[in-house]
């Protein structure tokens, strides 16, 4: 289960994102860039792409998606903490983080925490940055995706029912 991201996305948004996903495991930078570029302009031409926020959603909603599905639903009174650790262990400082990482971080965690209010607000708001953030920002939850698709994570634990 994903976090829909406040809204259905449309099959054009998740055909781009997922474009997008395959240049980044193909690690096609030439191609990555100018794709990155024509998702973020401003305004997009009507009818060729789907919005930036409509793919951004499907990233978001997509990286929510594979760690609900990795690591289980949290249970009722039980919330998921992202904890970010580099290579060897260390902790990461979030505030040395770039703005864009920050962005993924905080929206990604708004809606595994159930928050829907901040991160639709937080969804919103990145459509009102400018072309350089918003490519930073897309870039930044592709990178996130394509960590979390490949990270070597746990089966989900069993849950008995009743």
């Amino acid at each position: 289960m994903g976090s829909n991201a406040g809204s259905p996305t449309s099959s054009s948004a998740a055909a781009v994102g997922g474009r997008l996903m395959q240049l980044v495991g193909d690690r096609d930078v030439v191609r990555f860039s100018g794709e990155i570029s024509r998702v973020c302009a401003e305004p997009p031409a009507v009818g060729e792409q789907p919005e930036y926020g409509d793919v951004l959603a499907w990233v978001v909603d997509a990286i929510v998606g594979v760690v609900t599905a990795r690591l289980g639903a949290a249970r009722p009174g039980e919330r998921f903490i992202l904890d970010l650790r580099f290579t060897d262990g260390g902790f990461v400082d979030v505030d040395a983080l770039s703005a864009s990482e920050r962005w993924v971080l905080r929206t990604v965690s708004a809606f595994l925490a159930e928050d829907l209010a901040e991160a639709q607000r937080s969804l919103t708001a990145a459509e009102q940055f400018d072309v350089t953030m918003r490519a930073e920002t897309l870039a930044d939850a592709l990178i996130w995706l394509d960590f979390v698709l490949d990270v070597d994570l746990p089966d989900p634990p069993d849950v008995t029912t009743a």
